[in-house]
């Protein structure tokens, strides 16, 4: 979507984004009100809304921050920034975003023209002994922009290769007045200056209406998270009900670790670049209700076309972690055997690749049987409507009493 043609804004329902093009928008659910911690909504579709903490120390006029508790696949252009008690007015005059943490290859950028010192270890007799090499870098060798990389096309990542890999990518170290094409050791740097960043930072200019401290609330869009749903059936001997235990997995590979966050899952079809295509269908069934004596890990809430779930106790999110949390447990579920039988069979090597029509337009199409019975468990949702829980999409492991005698497992995926 042009960002010319997009409007984003946050209010306390949610966080939706607008394609002022076709004048439809699309709605992503924040985490509701502001608290101590991070909060985090994430979508089953490499999506999350993250509101968090951001410490500010205001001057009259403007003040430059830096916030580096971002993640690496923030979308720096959803970024909103307020004072969550109202007391002040926060205007962001400039942002940067930059996600380059330090590292060998860009200290060397940084130090182009400048001589710095190498470590050379060289051998006398079998032992080691350390050289101090003096060497102006006239060039560090070219490092793709991996980050751009995604976003430009293939064209450009193709030329980016190719700068890396050409004569580009090989720097050119000044010593004793020649040139050589290769390190003469270990680089050994200067401390670090101003420009460089450890983390994916944000770096801001802000104009305030009032000077001070406060610890303003930054909310903004991410991708590298996602959560899916898991489902563990068990029938017990000669009986039509069934036990489940359902699991969510988050997965973190946003680049960041969220300390104690408060989390909710948000089930649903979104498409942020043709929002006029969404599917209407819920895509949900509902199931028997957890026992009352319970508390539930996970609570429900339907609103639009999406189903919201709650952890209801706050947790750690590591980044590169993926987290289970028990979703739902039921005992005594009824479930009615169903057999269903389709008389035809469809050799998959003959027909491979071909499509519905082709095939029916086959002569040799229903010649043959199929021998098979599908047998199915159908269970619904019976009770209060309040108590229900929605399931979401899922895969469910289904373990009838001879399997589990056996070690059989059968699964299927759940719509």
């Amino acid at each position: 979507m042009d960002s010319k043609n997009r409007l984003t804004f946050f209010h306390e329902r949610g966080f939706y984004e607008i394609n002022l093009r076709h004048c439809a928008f699309i709605g992503l659910t924040s985490s509701g009100a502001f608290a101590a911690g991070p909060a985090l909504t994430i979508y089953n579709q490499n999506l999350a809304v993250v509101r968090d903490t951001a410490p500010l120390d205001l001057k009259s006029g403007v003040t430059e921050a830096r916030f580096a508790g971002v993640t690496a696949h923030v979308e720096p252009d959803s970024v909103i920034l307020r004072d969550p008690t109202g007391r002040r007015s926060l205007q962001i005059l400039e942002q940067n975003y930059r996600n380059d943490p330090i590292s060998e290859e860009l200290l060397l950028s940084l130090h182009e023209g400048k001589t710095i010192d190498f470590e050379k270890i060289d051998y006398v007799n079998g032992q080691p002994q350390e050289q101090i090499v003096r060497g102006k870098i006239i060039r560090s060798g070219y490092v793709p922009h991996y980050q751009a990389m995604s976003r430009y096309g293939q064209q450009y990542s193709a030329s980016q290769m190719r700068y890396a890999s050409g004569g580009s990518g090989q720097p050119i170290i000044e010593v004793d007045g020649k040139l050589r094409f290769t390190l003469p050791g270990q680089p050994l740097f200067p401390s670090l200056g101003d420009d460089t960043i450890l983390k994916p930072t944000l770096t801001w200019l802000i104009q305030a209406d009032k000077p001070g401290k406060v610890d303003a609330e930054v909310s903004y869009v991410t991708g590298g998270m996602n959560w899916y749903a898991d489902y563990n059936l068990v029938s017990p001997e000669e009986d039509n009900t069934l036990d489940l235990v359902g699991w969510v997995t988050m997965d973190n590979q946003s680049g960041k670790t969220f300390e104690n966050a408060k989390i909710k899952l948000i089930a649903g079809d979104v498409n942020k670049i043709q929002p006029e295509a969404w599917d209407e269908r819920s895509g949900f069934r509902p199931m028997q209700p957890l026992n009352a004596a319970m508390s539930p890990p996970v609570t429900e809430k339907v609103f639009d076309e999406y189903h919201l779930y709650t952890l209801e106790r706050r947790t750690t999110l590591r980044d590169r972690e993926t987290k289970q949390v028990e979703f739902i447990r039921a005992r005594g579920v009824k479930a009615e055997s169903v057999y269903v039988y389709d008389g035809v069979r469809i050799d998959a090597n003959r027909y491979r690749g071909w499509g519905y029509d082709s095939i029916r337009q086959d002569r040799d199409y229903g010649t043959q049987c199929n021998p098979k019975v599908w047998v199915m468990r159908e269970f619904a949702n019976s009770g209060n409507q309040s108590s229900r829980l929605a399931l979401a999409q899922g895969t469910p492991a289904f373990l009838p009493p001879r399997c589990r005698r056996s070690g059989g497992i059968h699964r299927r995926r759940y719509d």
